[in-house]
């Protein structure tokens, strides 16, 4: 199932992935303790964003998944009542995402 989520995924990982092969095919040199912080830093922060994007994408196909369909309907038919929404509910907290 190829869902807007998935494909949205699909492109942040390739924009990831192409900002790293830029960073490795750069020239750059390191010449001293500062530059080697920055280019660490700089890595780390691609690096956790790739990974982020790859646990996004992995658990977004887990949630669409058949099994997880089949696992949810068969807990609404096995639960001892009739289930009811109780709508949405707004957050006491405020998270920044960041893209």
């Amino acid at each position: 199932m190829s869902s807007q989520p998935d494909g949205q995924y699909t492109r942040r990982i390739a924009d990831i992935q192409e900002e790293l092969t830029q960073l490795q095919a750069s020239t750059r040199i390191v010449a001293n303790a500062e530059e080697m912080a920055s280019l660490e830093r700089e890595i780390r922060v691609l690096t956790d964003r790739l990974a982020a994007a790859l646990l996004g994408q992995k658990v977004q196909a887990s949630l669409d998944s058949e099994e997880m369909t089949e696992a949810e309907r068969k807990l609404i038919e096995e639960y001892p009542k009739r289930m009811k929404s109780e709508g949405k509910k707004r957050s006491r907290r405020s998270y920044n995402v960041r893209k």
